[in-house]
């Protein structure tokens, strides 16, 4: 496995240990083709920003595309890729995330991931981040992150890869 699969596999797994109990909210278009699951965000430092995570599924034969995302309490919400740029890491905007065919797209901390702009109020520990994603096939699915506290992602993260490392 290569090392920023790796890393997202990582993420995502420590993602569903912040669920001692073993609960995962997912949901999915109704026809049941896009499934989104593994959703968190980490609090907000600033109370201007946050960043949410989640896997998306494209059950379908064909590819589909995330056009749009809304999230309550937030100005906007826009998807990002992160990259490097004359050895700095750097965050763009992208229009729009291809979901291909039968596969599952991660959006990781240090990757593609959903920004949240101009927020209402600062996302806390314990709060939940609801939200619909719209595709171009005019599937709609709802989404619901947990915010967890950073020193608590940190911990999850790093057990993760202690217990994955052996």
């Amino acid at each position: 496995m290569t090392h920023p699969a790796r890393t997202a596999a990582l993420l995502l797994l420590a993602a569903a240990a912040c669920d001692p109990q073993g609960h995962q909210w997912v949901s999915t278009s109704r026809d049941g083709v896009v499934e989104v699951s593994q959703a968190f965000a980490g609090e907000s430092v600033t109370g201007e920003t946050a960043a949410v995570y989640f896997a998306l599924r494209n059950r379908g034969p064909t590819e589909d595309t995330l056009e749009s995302i809304v999230v309550e309490g937030a100005g906007s919400a826009r998807i990002h890729e992160t990259g490097e740029r004359d050895g700095i890491r750097v965050m763009s905007p992208v229009d729009a995330l291809p979901l291909p065919a039968d596969a599952v797209t991660q959006l990781v901390p240090g990757g593609t991931h959903v920004m949240l702009l101009d927020l209402a109020r600062r996302p806390v520990a314990g709060d939940s981040l609801k939200g619909v994603l719209r595709f171009r096939s005019g599937r709609e699915v709802s989404l619901r992150a947990e915010v967890h506290g950073l020193t608590d992602l940190e911990r999850v993260v790093n057990n993760g890869i202690s217990r994955s490392a052996g």
